[in-house]
């Protein structure tokens, strides 16, 4: 049993790597915006772990023979799918992390409406998802608009449950097997939050320690050039001072140990000052 599921980790981790190259590989090199990198692999685990959590939820809902849940997922995926091709294209992080929220945001609404209303925490937590997405990868005016339609909703099933109001409800809906579904859902989805969102701390962490590191080297290699340059001048005015010498110009021999004492101040300034930054 171990083993097969390490290989069926070891396979999904091909699939992963092999989908992230052919999807964003180009569009990561375009950008040297570690923050803009990081949504962008935020915004591709998102979705493909989510495509990936929807094959489970599928085959929950043909179980139960939840019609509404049957239509709605597939076409979920769909609209995953051209997010992911968008981002392919290159189309900025921001505009697909907002349609991305959005369809994963939608999509349960309609889905917890036709099933009575369904206000469990396996839909809390793709809601809660969803605007933390928007809000990460768009802005926090979008993060409060969808907030804005989330409690319009709520509101909507408040005054339904509160008078009664008679709606349509899938034939497949079965609180029972809703209570019995939502630990493994909710469970999924609890995984899916630390992969996507844990790994997307870890991806800026990373990528801040690189570019501090290139930054470092690059400083190293303008204190090394400079320190360079200083020596071969003092090189050089110690020759000019040994020809002085022999030749009895004394003036010429005090102005090149003038110019040492100089060039030698300015090196060791360059390297307090590498010592201080």
């Amino acid at each position: 049993m171990a083993k097969q599921i390490k290989e069926a980790w070891l396979f999904t981790r091909s699939i992963y790597r092999g989908s992230e190259k052919a999807v964003i590989g180009k569009v990561l090199i375009r950008t040297d915006d570690t923050y803009e990198q990081a949504k962008i692999r935020l915004i591709f685990d998102y979705i493909f772990f989510y495509l990936l959590l929807l094959i489970p939820i599928m085959l929950l809902a043909m179980i139960s023979q939840n019609e509404v849940n049957m239509i709605l997922i597939p076409f979920l995926a769909a609209m995953l799918l051209i997010c992911l091709f968008l981002l392919k294209k290159g189309v900025a992080a921001g505009s697909v992390g907002m349609l991305t929220s959005f369809s994963t945001m939608v999509m349960p609404i309609l889905s917890s409406f036709f099933n009575n209303q369904d206000l469990s925490p396996k839909y809390a937590t793709i809601w809660m998802m969803s605007i933390l997405l928007s809000y990460i990868t768009a802005n926090l005016r979008t993060a409060l608009a969808f907030c804005l339609v989330l409690c319009s909703y709520l509101c909507l099933v408040a005054y339904i449950k509160t008078n009664n109001v008679q709606t349509y409800v899938t034939p497949g809906y079965s609180a029972a097997f809703q209570y019995v579904s939502n630990p493994v859902i909710v469970g999924l989805y609890m995984l899916f939050l630390i992969r996507a969102l844990g790994r997307y701390y870890r991806n800026i962490i990373s990528m801040e320690q690189q570019r501090t590191q290139e930054k470092q080297k690059q400083h190293l290699s303008l204190i090394n050039q400079n320190l360079t340059k200083q020596f071969l001048l003092v090189k050089g005015f110690s020759r000019s001072g040994k020809s002085a010498f022999v030749k009895g110009e004394m003036e010429l021999l005090d102005a090149c140990f003038t110019e040492i004492e100089k060039q030698c101040g300015t090196a060791i300034n360059y390297l307090n000052e590498s010592q201080d930054e």
